[in-house]
């Protein structure tokens, strides 16, 4: 996926909800039950993460980010 100038690899199992205008990215589970992870950009444009306790982030490089899940 690619978020602005980020790129984000994550499982095709993740569902993603893109609000383009406000700069946000919501990483859900496949039936919507569990958010993941959210994703924005502040005032400054740097890009903040908000993930729950199940998630890893791994950087693969700069702007390259890998999303996976603890369990």
């Amino acid at each position: 996926m690619d978020f602005f100038d980020w790129k984000i690899e994550m499982r095709e199992s993740f569902k993603t909800y893109v609000d383009l205008e406000n700069k946000r990215v919501a990483i859900l589970t496949t039936e919507d039950d569990e958010i993941h992870m959210a994703l924005e950009f502040d005032d400054n444009d740097h890009l903040v993460m908000h993930p729950r306790w199940n998630i890893s982030i791994t950087i693969l490089g700069e702007k390259h980010l890998k999303i996976t899940t603890n369990s």
